[in-house]
């Protein structure tokens, strides 16, 4: 029983050391690698002839290359959004706050970015000259596609959100919220604007 045990545990401290040499080597190899770190300030507006609500979004995005064409990107912002009409429930001003990861990939000048992440979904509702300011956390998602040349990056961008609380959350509860904007963009630090 005791060699079993002994076994077990030699196996156990085995798979540890060789996950432990396994996760060092990958992180050298990124390591090893020459990034394109830099840091990236956005605006954004929404496209009219795609949705009804108007609106606008600043974001600040952190980027971390791993290698001479991709990077890791951690951003956030606000997006503010009016709707343009009036409905049973009163005038509705909709706020996005997300927090995403993604994944910038560039093929010469041009680029693709997934992003996933979470946030708030919330707003401010107008009813008869009073307001009722709902929240709720919400999923994102989006993906941006664009054109960088030197310090300046502009595309088209599209973003969701939904909403992950329960009942009790009230009118944002189980809600979607999307929308696709135009973007520009201004990066420092970054080696690639440099080019």
């Amino acid at each position: 029983m005791q060699l079993l045990v002994m076994l077990l545990t030699l196996y156990d401290m085995t798979k540890k050391i060789i996950s432990f040499i396994l996760l060092m080597a990958i992180f050298q190899c990124i390591k090893a690698q020459k990034g394109n770190n830099g840091l990236s300030f956005n605006g954004e507006a929404t496209i009219p002839i795609f949705q009804n609500d108007q609106g606008f979004g600043f974001f600040i995005k952190g980027l971390y290359g791993i290698g001479s064409s991709a990077q890791l990107t951690v951003s956030g912002g606000v997006s503010i959004f009016n709707n343009k009409n009036i409905i049973e429930r009163g005038e509705i001003t909709t706020r996005l706050i997300p927090f995403l990861v993604g994944y910038n990939q560039y093929i010469h000048h041009f680029f693709i970015e997934p992003q996933i992440g979470l946030g708030e979904l919330g707003g401010r509702i107008k009813i008869e000259g009073d307001y009722a300011r709902p929240s709720v956390a919400a999923i994102f998602g989006a993906v941006a596609t664009g054109y960088t040349f030197k310090q300046i990056s502009a595309g088209i961008r599209f973003q969701t959100a939904h909403g992950i609380e329960n009942n009790s959350a009230g009118l944002w509860h189980d809600q979607n919220f999307h929308y696709t904007s135009v973007f520009i963009g201004y990066n420092i630090f970054s080696k690639r604007a440099r080019e």
